[in-house]
């Protein structure tokens, strides 16, 4: 007598699927990137920051294998810059971009230049200078103008408000070495993706209420955090949850489950950079420095240095982007908003795949040459 067996084919669920909630609002190319690349990999935020540290690639989107080959530029420098808060060093890197470049947008190539300061993502708790190399070197030889690329000290080892401090002692920096380093300080611009975008937005309100350095001439908010005080020390784990979520901004509760960047990383990166007591928590949110739309009025966008702001459609920040834009709008204050239809948080560092992130690069670099050169 004899027998058959029969196997069959079984599929595995993958690690962290596309929700639902958001799936039918993503661009097909960003489908197919994420289902590629991130659906079967763990994120940083679904594990401690102890484990994370152990092997950083396994928790990490590989973007090799979606970002374009870096320009060239004419060279980079390293530099070590003195930090107060508390005293330390972080290193900052400066790209010059090529002569033809500087050719195109003035005779005299011995005249400064304007500057691109640069604040990387990973919600206060990742990243570092190799973060937005592609993103840096377009802009240098876009713009074109030096780029500064700062390495902020990051929580939890430094919370909250170490990182946005670190970054304006590396502002005040630049201005005093402006001379050695060939840079316009009257042509200064901040800007950051991410946490970077928050960073950057927060100096921009420094600078408005300081009257020792020249004003800056632009804030460039890449899928920017601007508010912390209401991103909950909890996740949501259901759509009904998020719904139920206390806080003026829709996109937090409609798209809660966003690939990339659902709340449960929101939630994992502010309870490490704000604090994990409710009360302290609460207090570092509530500062202007960490929430840059925490003003007890919108007088304090008044001064304060126009803004280039591009936010992702299927982002939980998309509604703090538009709500930033039309507080500035109201006062007088020069911004635009881009919002790219269908894409998710960090898609600008997805250039070599998707034609929207390359259109959002060249966004940035026609938003900076027009505030350097009045174009």
């Amino acid at each position: 007598m004899s027998s058959t067996t029969t196997l069959e084919a079984t599929t595995v669920a993958p690690l962290n699927p596309l929700h639902p909630s958001v799936e039918p609002l993503l661009d097909p190319k960003v489908v197919e990137i994420y289902n590629k690349y991130q659906s079967n990999r763990l994120r940083a935020d679904q594990v401690t920051i102890e484990e994370f540290q152990i092997d950083p690639p396994r928790y990490t989107f590989p973007r090799v294998h979606v970002a374009a080959a870096p320009r060239t530029v004419k060279k980079t420098t390293l530099h070590k810059v003195p930090v107060t808060t508390p005293p330390g060093e972080i290193e900052v890197e400066v790209y010059y971009p090529t002569d033809d470049k500087v050719a195109a947008v003035q005779s005299d190539s011995s005249a400064p230049l304007p500057a691109y300061v640069n604040f990387h993502g990973g919600g206060f708790v990742l990243g570092g200078l190799g973060d937005d190399i592609p993103m840096n070197r377009h802009i240098c030889q876009n713009s074109p103008c030096i780029v500064v690329n700062v390495d902020y000290r990051l929580s939890p080892a430094y919370p909250h408000p170490t990182p946005v401090l670190d970054c304006w002692d590396s502002l005040v920096w630049v201005h005093a070495n402006a001379v050695e380093l060939g840079i316009d300080p009257t042509r200064i611009a901040v800007g950051g993706l991410s946490a970077g975008g928050c960073l950057a937005a927060a100096l921009a309100q420094k600078m408005r209420t300081q009257k020792e350095l020249p004003p800056l001439v632009l804030q460039l908010l890449i899928v920017p955090v601007l508010d912390a005080r209401y991103i909950p020390m909890k996740s949501p784990e259901t759509v009904e949850e998020a719904m139920a979520l206390d806080t003026p901004y829709e996109s937090y509760k409609t798209l809660a489950f966003a690939p990339m960047l659902p709340m449960h990383r929101l939630v994992w990166f502010y309870n490490y950079w704000l604090g994990n007591d409710p009360k302290e928590h609460a207090a570092n949110a509530a500062d202007i420095l960490a929430s840059p739309l925490a003003v007890a009025s919108d007088d304090e966008f008044v001064g304060i240095a126009p803004a280039s702001i591009h936010a992702a459609g299927v982002d939980p920040l998309v509604s703090e982007a538009e709500v930033y834009h039309e507080k500035m709008l109201k006062v007088g204050v020069p911004s635009e908003l881009f919002i790219y239809k269908g894409m998710v948080h960090p898609f600008v560092q997805w250039e070599g795949e998707l034609l929207q992130a390359r259109e959002m690069l060249d966004n940035f670099a026609t938003a900076l040459s027009k505030a350097f050169y009045k174009k």
